[in-house]
């Protein structure tokens, strides 16, 4: 409640909870709700009100006075400025805890669903192993929390440290203003290769022979094994061979390689336990007819073709989809693999008005999820629904629709992709009766 306000509009507040996104949870003399940002629950701060709207307001924290015994020193000089992490003041243990617990809020009013199985990530910091960094002039860094402003940083504690070198690096680079087109840079490393870059400018930007030089010499002088460069979505060509990419699981034959410019998870490490998740709740179906949507470079579709499913993969992204069939004739998987190279929508439209039938599908949809794919994916009749999202709201809304379908849900799983931030990847495993 609202104890007292001040001529510099700081309310008295109590936190009642941790709310999902990362920000505590007040309520005004009038019931209002306040959301906080860097406020814990049961903490009472100081807060200045930021945003004030008709339902709720914004606020954010200025003073802690009872602070909560979970809250701990940030590690970032940037972190309450940058807009990357919002969760490095509460220790590692509560932000699992909180992550679970929200993910439990979203699904929770669907019938039968299990309470969240938490997985940690197996590093809290420097975890990240792909990166993008905005640059504006002569800054590079994050944009600042709720506005286009560019923190500019030379370190992150939570990329890579082979990320953060490389930023350290370039950084200088960009701050002589010798690269002017340059309006981002995403890096891929692990502890075993990379880092890789890739250089984005503007669709509209003027791109000659000597910047695309001066852009690749930039980055290989921060570190870079080698360099993509990117004008507005139009990625060069590039040759997905053994040395062009970085390496994250290998399984007897079976290599599969990110590659710079194109999507992977970004916690490659907890990708691996997802990965195995996935694999699990196939391996308790017979293997039989397997439809990946989403697919990408084949994270789910080549293991579930090496534990003997024959797999239809969907993906749109033409490089991509390139990737994924030179991953499986690397592995002698092609006979187990077809591809479809198109939009999610378009695919299960095909697929269903031909009759096809999957007994397993697997889905890893972008952050808005998979609405109005549903009741396609349902007319596919699948024994088994494996649904990977990293927005609960869109997962619940989606699963509910599912379940009018009759499946029920018989696992639900949270894993801390994204370890010191608010965001929590869900898998949720239903099946059809």
């Amino acid at each position: 409640m609202m104890d007292q306000q001040s001529d510099t509009q700081e309310l008295l507040l109590k936190i009642e909870q941790l709310s999902a996104g990362g920000r505590g949870l007040a309520r005004l003399d009038d019931g209002k709700v306040v959301f906080v940002a860097g406020a814990l629950a049961g903490e009472t701060v100081a807060a200045r009100i930021v945003n004030d709207k008709k339902d709720f307001a914004e606020a954010v924290c200025r003073r802690v006075f009872e602070p909560s015994p979970r809250r701990v020193q940030a590690r970032c000089p940037a972190y309450g400025a940058c807009g990357g992490c919002d969760l490095m003041h509460l220790d590692y243990a509560g932000q699992l805890e909180a992550k679970a617990q929200w993910l439990d809020r979203a699904l929770g009013r669907l019938p039968g669903m299990p309470p969240a199985v938490a997985w940690p990530s197996p590093r809290q910091w420097g975890w990240r192993n792909r990166v993008r960094f905005q640059v504006r002039g002569n800054r590079i860094g994050f944009f600042q929390r709720g506005g286009h402003y560019l923190e500019p940083l030379r370190d992150c504690p939570v990329a890579h440290p082979a990320i953060s070198r490389f930023l350290a690096a370039l950084a200088p680079e960009v701050t002589s203003g010798q690269h002017r087109s340059l309006a981002w840079v995403e890096v891929l490393a692990n502890d075993d290769d990379g880092p890789f870059a890739t250089m984005g400018v503007g669709a509209g930007a003027k791109l000659n022979n000597a910047m695309k030089r001066g852009l690749r010499l930039a980055a290989t002088q921060a570190g870079a094994k080698m360099t993509r460069l990117c004008r507005g979505e139009n990625l060069e060509q590039w040759d997905p061979g053994p040395d062009n990419g970085l390496l994250y699981h290998s399984d007897g034959q079976l290599q599969l390689r990110a590659y710079p410019g194109l999507f992977c998870q970004v916690n490659l490490g907890l990708n691996q336990r997802l990965m195995g998740l996935v694999l699990e709740a196939a391996g308790q179906l017979p293997p039989g007819e397997a439809l990946d949507l989403f697919a990408g470079g084949g994270n789910f579709a080549l293991p579930l073709a090496q534990a003997g499913w024959q797999v239809c993969a969907v993906e749109a992204q033409p490089q991509a989809a390139q990737v994924m069939l030179w991953q499986a004739r690397r592995a002698e998987l092609d006979e187990r693999l077809e591809i479809l190279w198109t939009q999610a929508a378009d695919a299960v439209g095909r697929l269903t008005s031909s009759g096809r039938r999957f007994d397993l599908v697997v889905l890893d949809p972008p952050r808005a999820g998979a609405k109005g794919l549903m009741d396609q994916v349902a007319a596919l009749a699948p024994k088994r629904v494996a649904y990977v999202s990293c927005h609960p709201a869109a997962l619940a809304r989606d699963a509910k629709e599912l379940l009018g379908y009759g499946y029920a849900p018989v696992a639900l799983h949270a894993l801390d992709m994204f370890p010191q931030t608010s965001h929590v990847e869900a898998l949720l495993i239903l099946d059809r009766p």
